[in-house]
């Protein structure tokens, strides 16, 4: 029988977005099976020169291994040796029922053919043509069933060593999914995918991450002192910060599906560097506690305070599978209390406070269009944190970057813009800056003319908070549907 696959293993297979493969399934190219494609439709959507090129998905994977922070894991820290022989013992086995399965339908379309023969001799005048018509249909549908090609043969192959090196983690109810490979738990691969789990210590003291396995197999491999039931422990549950899968998994368990669903924190975090890129823009990098980390949804912002001064609102500049090294890029202004503090008094591990989040600057993870980013100056900061993210859900199939500078500004992260636009085939970057007397609404025509229809794009700028209405209505008036833009003020 056919194999179906999901569709997260299917874009690995052949090299693309699952934003691509949903197009598909939108335009009629490819049938889904409560969510599962079958392989016979991927190979003809994508021809075996496509599947057999892996370059593109090999660069993807190291840009993104390198735009979120992530760490190369060394050998010693790969899948150990029981969870690969646990996944090739379940794929021996499901190998085996295949094997049994074809020998029945073997057996059967056999038993057909002969009954065929059998009963020729008998048919009677009133029923020889319909019963000559069957048996020749069945005998050329026979001649006509060809084995597999080795286009099949190899997509199955390699079909089979993804799931022995990354067993794919499902999410009830709302269908996400995520791989997850090496030693990584299951709460370190979800949010490296880009998903919000519930999650609060991270290192299996309170229970929030708890869920419950529907199927699968998976592994303990850290100890924890949070103590589930008796009960707890019949019904399948499980804590994710602490367990690995070993086979593929369908978890039920809890998402922060919006800015709501995101708990008020606060958490004492420390400083680890101040950068200055350029005149105008203060780079402050911080780590919160390992066993108080922060969640959040990409765009959002915090309140920071340091003793005896008011607290600021600072947006968010790293992505949020990064939970512990937090990011902010912060206007320098003059009289700014904060900014005079750090660039003047602070010092390395000095203590600030952070609460929060807020804010609904979010990304609308369930479109699988295209994505337009528009920042302004430090409004780099928080688009900076909602490309990361998209890039680690792996879903828009072209994501455009428009960065407009002001006079005595600058692209002070440029470099990595362009490191993005290098890597990734869908990633494109333009750099723009006003001439001395212009606004950065003049510059949309440079934006909205590379464009033929910008109905197809959900489009998120953060630009000076005097001009959001503003560019908000052009925008608007060059056709993004309102409830695709997402504007927001720099903090």
């Amino acid at each position: 029988m056919p194999r179906l696959i999901t569709l997260s293993r299917a874009a690995r297979l052949v090299g693309v977005k699952r934003g691509a493969l949903q197009n598909k399934i939108r335009a009629g190219e490819l049938r889904t099976f409560e969510g599962e494609i079958l392989l016979p439709d991927l190979l003809h959507a994508y021809p075996q020169t496509q599947v057999e090129d892996t370059t593109m998905l090999e660069r993807v994977e190291q840009i993104m291994e390198q735009a979120v922070n992530k760490i190369v894991r060394p050998p010693d820290e790969l899948t150990d040796t029981d969870t690969l022989a646990a996944r090739i013992l379940a794929l021996s086995q499901e190998l085996a029922q295949a094997r049994n399965e074809a020998r029945r339908y073997s057996d059967l379309v056999a038993a057909i053919k002969d009954k065929f023969q059998e009963l020729a001799p008998e048919v009677d005048s009133t029923r020889d043509e319909a019963f000559s018509k069957l048996r020749d249909w069945f005998l050329q549908a026979l001649e006509a069933a060809e084995p597999a090609d080795e286009a099949s043969e190899d997509i199955i192959a390699k079909e089979a060593f993804l799931r022995v090196m990354a067993a794919q983690i499902r999410i009830l109810p709302s269908g996400h999914e995520f791989f997850i490979e090496g030693s990584d738990s299951i709460l370190e691969a979800g949010l490296r995918g880009g998903l919000a789990l519930s999650y609060g210590c991270s290192s299996g003291n309170c229970g929030l991450c708890k869920a419950k396995v529907v199927s699968g197999q998976v592994k303990k491999i850290c100890p924890h002192d949070y103590v589930l039931t008796a009960t707890e422990k019949g019904l399948g549950y499980i804590l994710t910060c602490s367990n690995t899968a070993v086979t593929d998994v369908v978890l039920e368990a809890d998402e922060a599906l919006g800015a709501r669903d995101i708990p008020y924190q606060e958490i004492d975090i420390r400083i680890k560097k101040i950068e200055r890129p350029d005149g105008r823009v203060l780079i402050l990098n911080t780590k919160t506690p390992r066993t108080n980390r922060l969640r959040f949804l990409a765009g959002q912002y915090l309140s920071l305070q340091v003793d005896g001064l008011p607290a600021v609102d600072c947006a968010i500049a790293s992505c949020p599978c990064d939970d512990m090294n937090l990011q902010f890029h912060l206007p320098v202004v003059s009289g700014n209390p904060l900014i005079e503090y750090l660039l003047n008094n602070s010092r390395q591990n000095e203590v600030i406070r952070i609460t929060g989040p807020h804010g609904e600057f979010v990304l609308n993870e369930e479109s699988p269009r295209s994505l337009i980013f528009i920042a302004c100056n430090a409004g780099f900061g928080p688009i900076k944190s909602l490309i990361e993210h998209a890039m680690a859900l792996d879903i828009a199939e072209h994501i455009h970057v428009y960065w407009i500078v002001t006079s005595a500004n600058s692209h002070y992260q440029g470099n990595l813009c362009r490191s993005w636009a290098d890597a990734l085939d869908n990633f494109h970057y333009t750099a723009l800056a006003t001439d001395t007397g212009s606004d950065v609404k003049d510059l949309l025509p440079n934006i909205v003319n590379d464009f033929d229809d910008l109905k197809n794009y959900d489009c998120y700028a953060c630009i000076p908070g005097t001009q959001v209405e503003t560019f908000e209505a052009a925008l608007c008036g060059h056709g993004v549907p309102g409830k695709q833009l997402h504007m927001e003020p720099i903090r």
